[in-house]
């Protein structure tokens, strides 16, 4: 399952990729957009924040104190068993979830309207040892976390109203 999520991810990607959305020597941050900074929310808002940070900061964006803000609201996380083994009981597959809203400010002014956020990603784990469960489990939140940055900046780079 995770890696037919990989491998549509892969594929969006390079499908923006062909249309402008890569961010080469971090040159192609609309000037609107310049020295963005990110507040975020919500029990899970400061690590989705993070790692929006680190996206940005990748691709050349250096956060000003008179930036526009990226703001992330009511982040959380859930998660949910969508397979359990007949035989054990034991769940097998979850499905966590990232939701929050999405806008972006100058000052007062509002450049991109708060938008709903939903994230979500499956992943299966090895039952049998409770060490690679955790690890798989802190390792799949990190995940889920690096692709909705990626989607919140999909949607902040590629919106209309802040090219």
């Amino acid at each position: 399952m995770q890696r037919r999520h990989f491998l549509s991810s892969l594929a969006a990607l390079t499908l923006l990729g062909g249309c402008g959305f890569h961010l080469p020597g971090g040159s192609t941050i609309p000037a609107r957009l310049q020295g963005l900074r990110v507040e975020a929310s919500g029990p899970a808002g400061g690590e989705l924040a993070q790692a929006v940070e680190r996206a940005l900061q990748r691709d050349g964006n250096v956060a000003s104190n008179n930036g526009p803000i990226l703001q992330l609201d009511n982040v959380g996380i859930s998660q949910r068993a969508i397979s359990i083994s007949p035989s054990s009981g034991v769940a097998l597959e979850f499905l966590n979830t990232v939701r929050g809203s999405v806008s972006v400010r100058q000052e007062k002014k509002i450049l991109l309207p708060a938008e709903p956020l939903l994230v979500e990603q499956s992943f299966t784990f090895n039952s049998g040892s409770p060490l690679a469960t955790n690890a798989q489990q802190i390792e799949s939140q990190r995940q889920l976390m690096d692709e909705a940055a990626r989607v919140v900046l999909r949607r902040v780079l590629l919106a209309p109203a802040l090219r």
